[in-house]
């Protein structure tokens, strides 16, 4: 498996490019299939938004930095300088930083095909929070569902 990670890693740069923005470790490809994880213009899937986005275009870059261990502490280090985040950190009021925990989990999904079951908490209070916030939306509903399925079946 580590060197099917490895021929990913190195198939996800271009020499002709910076980096390609749309990598997909093939586990995430697998699974989350939704067109919604390739949607760079709706700001409620996990890289349509500045925040989203961003993460992925760095990380994209940064690919090789990654691995198995990786966390959401890792991919979004400047929001967890202190302390890592738990999900009672998270509410309402600061809709960047629930914005930031969803796009640092997807982008951890997506270029490493796996996610803490810590991380996966806080991903999943941060979608909560969003429906909440905007109401239940298609996007938070469809990445909440794989999210929760993701690796625990089959």
């Amino acid at each position: 498996m580590a060197s099917l990670f490895s021929r990913f890693l190195k198939r996800s740069k271009t020499e002709d490019e910076d980096f390609d923005p749309w990598p997909k470790h093939p586990d995430f490809a697998a699974h989350f299939r939704d067109p919604l994880y390739d949607d760079e213009a709706d700001d409620l899937a996990p890289f349509g938004n500045d925040e989203g986005w961003d993460l992925l275009a760095e990380w994209a870059k940064r690919s090789d930095e990654l691995d198995s261990g990786s966390t959401l502490a890792q991919i979004a280090a400047e929001w967890f300088e202190d302390a890592p985040l738990v999900p009672a950190d998270l509410n309402e009021d600061n809709v960047d930083l629930n914005d930031i925990v969803i796009g640092a989990g997807f982008t951890l999904l997506r270029l490493t095909g796996q996610i803490g079951e810590a991380d996966r908490a806080l991903v999943l209070r941060a979608l909560d929070i969003r429906d909440r916030t905007y109401g239940q939306q298609r996007e938070t509903q469809q990445m909440r569902t794989d999210l929760l399925a993701f690796g625990r079946s089959g």
